[in-house]
């Protein structure tokens, strides 16, 4: 389980805008056009109970999608459903690893990502097994 909520922590600081300012009036799900629904999707169940500010963003990575490369929005799609699979509790865990690593400095930024592109390389089986390693116990 450590891997997974790693993976998407370090996601959110590769993609997350440094500072996102919180609006109201961000739209409902019924309210969002069919091109923004269908990119979406995997955050349907959850959307209408998010904040402002996480709408915000998904809706700007919504308006992107269609000028990314067929493997980010693969990329991107994998990372809704494993983020919207998460509970309630795991979300805030990653929340919390992901402040935890804005404050570290940047050459440990550096080193952390470079560590999250190397995973990502790996096959499925790799990553599992990697996994696996993770919650092994002391």
């Amino acid at each position: 389980m450590a891997r997974p909520l790693l993976a998407v922590a370090l996601w959110l600081c590769l993609l997350a805008p440094a500072h996102v300012l919180a609006e109201s009036g961000q739209p409902a799900w019924v309210r969002l056009n069919s091109q923004q629904k269908q990119v979406l999707a995997p955050l349907a169940q959850n959307w209408d109970g998010m904040d402002a500010a996480r709408k915000k963003k998904w809706l700007s990575i919504a308006k992107r999608y269609p000028n990314m490369s067929s493997l980010e929005q693969q990329r991107i799609q994998s990372q809704m459903r494993d983020w919207a699979a998460l509970t309630s509790e795991q979300r805030n865990k990653v929340r919390e690893k992901y402040k935890n690593i804005k404050q570290l400095p940047p050459e440990k930024h550096y080193e952390i990502k470079h560590k999250w592109r190397e995973y990502e390389q790996l096959r499925e089986e790799q990553k599992k097994a990697a996994s696996s390693l993770d919650q092994a116990p002391d």
